[in-house]
């Protein structure tokens, strides 16, 4: 769910905690070793901002001048529509590592512009210039348009929890515009209330929405037309719905009012209702481009959410919340079979960490292998610049074995790692974590000469447009993996 700010302010704000998350990332002492030639890594924020504009009314104002007049018609004309164009295909990940990125910035320079459409499968929330400019080096290039998933996007938030900031924004066209159709133009039972007899919003305090009633039928009607008509004039292959989690999930307490922290039967009422409206979006107009939510970490053991309507998901924190943060032991196996579950339905998967650490690195792209099928990507994200980790260049050949529906079948008793093998190699994965307990580490006798990869550098590219990372192969007989580690080994040097 990472957003970006418009406005000056914001950037101004990025850029001061961007050099104190460096600053500490010079003084992290990492406690864990790697099978990397680098250490473990950097200490590297991860900071969310909402899309906002300055507007010249009062703060205060509830009633936005640009929009309040506006008809809750399901298909109201703001911006030409163009036909849409048939969805492009998601590229085959049988073989490789395959990268959908979160978002690109639109000011980097043409041989950014050039690498990305190049390297990537895709990416989302992109006007429709940039989408344009990109396709015309790769006419295949995905792009999914970002709506919030159960929400209404309002205002940012200020002072504790007012939703008095600016607007937030969507993009339509070639456009950011306000996500907020006008007070005269909402209708109550658009939204959902808490408790369920009062009349009151539930506003999240973070993010500045209000969460939606997603069972109401009016609501359904103006969403998905608003949605069509945006997607169509961004000429977006899909749709990336953000947050489409039980609400209680994504914090109890960070709503206004407050949402109970555990409650059987909210959860289970709520994930009816997405369930219910993935199902229903896939009956309408909407329905003939690619519906894709996001999930978050999907590591609630007792979410009973099916997301199997949709067309894929989107994982946020896959394998690790941050650097140094990898999921316990029994959360990555319930991430990893809950993914696998949808992989086995030919589903796209995008996993998507944020972390920077070479160990950290290595461990992600270690977890995507072990569960990688024909619709997989892989995205280690840090920045809105192009990116690009060396770990991505390694030339994985085609899965000889699958874990079906249960990463157990590729546990190797013997070693006590996770193992799948290639035909050009295998990777090893030691899922264990030194915070739950479990932390062990593993010492794998390989029983021959393998080249394991071992990365360097990466990250950002540069305005050259050439990578600056670089991976090497050493001949190895032995491996050991720490807690929450990776190796790629392949039968030939490259």
């Amino acid at each position: 769910m990472r957003t970006t700010s418009r406005n000056v302010k914001g950037v101004a704000i990025c850029a001061v905690l961007a050099i104190v998350c460096a600053v500490v990332a010079l003084v992290f002492d990492s406690r864990f070793g790697s099978v990397t030639a680098d250490g473990p890594g950097s200490l590297i924020a991860r900071l969310y901002l909402p899309f906002v504009r300055g507007v010249s009314q009062p703060a205060h104002t509830s009633t936005p001048t640009r929009t309040a007049t506006r008809s809750p018609s399901p298909t109201p004309s703001r911006t030409p529509t163009t036909q849409p164009s048939a969805r492009r295909p998601w590229p085959d990940t049988s073989v490789g590592i395959h990268v959908f990125n979160d978002q690109l910035a639109d000011y980097v320079n043409d041989a950014q512009f050039r690498f990305a459409a190049t390297h990537y499968a895709g990416t989302q929330k992109m006007a429709r210039s940039a989408a344009d400019r990109l396709r015309a080096i790769n006419p295949n290039f995905l792009i999914l348009h970002y709506r919030l998933g159960h929400a209404l996007g309002y205002r940012a938030i200020e002072n504790g929890c007012q939703p008095t900031g600016e607007w937030l924004l969507i993009i339509e066209g070639d456009q950011w515009v306000q996500e907020w159709p006008g007070d005269a133009s909402v209708r109550e039972n658009w939204f959902y209330h808490w408790p369920e007899t009062s009349s009151t919003r539930l506003l999240n305090c973070d993010w500045g929405w209000y969460l939606a009633e997603l069972n109401d039928s009016a609501w359904r009607t103006w969403w998905q037309g608003e949605v069509l008509r945006q997607v169509r004039a961004n000429d977006n292959d899909g749709l990336f719905m953000d947050s489409l989690s039980v609400p209680n999930y994504l914090g109890a307490d960070r709503y206004s009012p407050a949402l109970p922290p555990v409650d059987d039967a909210f959860e289970r009422a709520w994930a009816t209702r997405i369930t219910a409206w993935l199902n229903w979006l896939q009956t309408q107009p909407l329905g003939d481009y690619y519906i894709v939510p996001n999930v978050g970490g999907w590591i609630t053991t007792r979410d009973p959410t099916d997301y199997s309507p949709a067309d894929g998901v989107m994982i946020e924190g896959f394998a690790l919340e941050a650097d140094q943060s990898p999921h316990a032991l029994e959360d990555w196996i319930l991430e990893m079979n809950r993914a696998l579950g949808l992989i086995a339905q030919s589903k796209v998967v995008i996993a998507q960490t944020y972390v920077a650490g070479s160990q950290e690195r290595m461990y992600a792209l270690g977890s995507y292998l072990l569960i990688k099928g024909d619709r997989t990507y892989l995205n280690i994200e840090v920045s809105d610049v192009p990116e690009w980790w060396p770990e991505y260049d390694i030339p994985i050949g085609r899965a000889t074995e699958s874990a079906g529906t249960n990463i157990a079948n590729l546990y190797d008793g013997a070693n006590q790692v996770y193992r799948r093998d290639f035909d050009n190699g295998f990777v090893l994965v030691n899922p264990t974590n030194p915070w739950d307990g479990t932390g062990i580490t593993r010492v794998v006798n390989l029983g021959g000469t393998y080249y394991l990869a071992q990365t360097s550098g990466g990250g950002e590219v540069p305005e050259s447009g050439v990578p600056t990372g670089s991976v090497s192969y050493q001949a190895v007989t032995q491996v050991t993996l720490p807690p929450f580690t990776a190796a790629v080994l392949l039968n030939a040097r490259p």
